[in-house]
């Protein structure tokens, strides 16, 4: 068992009640796009069918996704074609923290984790 399923053993799926889970694109075709989940505490990345459809050629149809396990935010490849990074550092699956940087084929989106105010 790795880090990351270690740190969510025994947590379910759920948003936090005590902050807020964003993302902004802020390169690629979709730049400037922001978004906050607010329904879903799992959500899927991709270029077609997925919860948050990107526009870039590069992202697979369904590339990646984040769970959400209260106050623990995972990201996880979805055995994409050209791989998942975080901060620079492939990754098949990690633990997020407040300004992390995922690029997904040429696209990169910044993580946002604010306490809700």
């Amino acid at each position: 068992m790795n880090s990351v399923e270690q740190a969510i053993r025994d947590k379910a799926m759920a948003l936090p009640a005590d902050r807020k889970i964003g993302f902004h694109i802020q390169e690629g075709i979709d730049a400037g796009h922001a978004f906050v989940l607010s329904k879903k505490s799992r959500v899927t990345f991709g270029r077609d069918g997925a919860d948050v459809d990107l526009q870039d050629p590069a992202v697979s149809k369904l590339h990646c996704a984040v769970e959400v396990y209260g106050d623990l935010v995972v990201l996880r490849d979805l055995n994409s074609a050209s791989g998942t990074f975080l901060n620079g550092f492939q990754v098949k699956d990690e633990l997020l923290k407040n300004k992390d940087s995922i690029r997904l084929g040429g696209t990169i989106l910044q993580v946002h984790i604010k306490m809700n105010e």
